[in-house]
């Protein structure tokens, strides 16, 4: 029964639960992303994102609408990018607060897959000893499990997608500090079309064939998740955890 609810089989009330749960996950892996961006401009001298509203975990602060569309039809997109005005980082040097800046986001992702990739082995091991409870136990337990799993996951995704070199992406706010400004301008002329280049790509991947976006996160995302998945194998091996039972 061990993530039962990945088969096509199961009951509606069982798909109606796992889609909550996943809105659950991508509303909170987008509103600690964006929250620490905007957290972090503050601490940093800028106080437009709190005007804004932005220094909250509330992800109706957060919502894009191209890229909550995106999540619905793709089970993946974006949120609405922070804003902070550069001439009022006064913590560092500009460029210096503009790095941490640009890097908040996606620590805070990494710091939740970390989290969660200890925190599975624990789940699964409590679905093993519990095999004798009752089948509503193990469907909670299930639940449990598929929430921090589905966070996990979601966490390496927006972690390896945001680090992407492309405007407007945290990767390219983070390689653009170390550009001429000249230079730097032309790249912001082109950050125009990029929502629409990724709505193309990750439509392809959902429908289509080749999934090329998906085959260039899972590059990025790899030497952040080998770590991680050597301490969850330790937390495993801990345990005594059987091998068909490891996520």
């Amino acid at each position: 029964m061990l993530f039962s609810i990945f088969k096509s089989d199961i009951s509606m009330a069982e798909k109606i639960m796992e889609l909550t749960l996943l809105v659950m996950v991508l509303s909170f892996t987008f509103s600690v992303h964006e929250f620490m961006h905007a957290w972090v401009a503050e601490r940093m001298g800028d106080d437009t994102p709190r005007r804004q509203g932005r220094i909250t975990l509330n992800p109706l602060a957060h919502i894009d609408p191209l890229g909550a569309i995106m999540m619905l039809i793709a089970g993946f997109g974006w949120a609405k990018p922070v804003q902070y005005n550069p001439n009022n980082l006064k913590k560092y040097k500009r460029y210096t607060c503009e790095r941490f800046i640009s890097l908040a986001g996606v620590t805070a992702n990494y710091a939740t897959a970390i989290v969660t990739s200890c925190i599975v082995p624990l789940v699964i091991n409590w679905y093993w000893h519990s095999a004798e409870s009752g089948e509503k136990t193990q469907l909670a337990i299930n639940l449990v499990l598929k929430f921090f799993y589905y966070l996990r996951e979601y966490s390496f995704l927006f972690l390896a997608f945001n680090l992407l070199p492309v405007p407007p992406l945290d990767g390219y706010r983070f390689i653009s500090t170390f550009i001429p400004y000249k230079r730097r301008m032309m790249f912001e002329n082109i950050s125009r079309y990029s929502y629409y280049i990724f709505f193309a790509l990750i439509l392809m991947g959902r429908f289509g064939e080749v999934n090329i976006l998906s085959k260039i996160i899972d590059w990025v995302s790899w030497p952040f998740r080998y770590p991680v998945n050597l301490l969850a194998e330790w937390i495993y091996d801990l345990l005594k955890v059987p091998w068909l039972m490891r996520l």
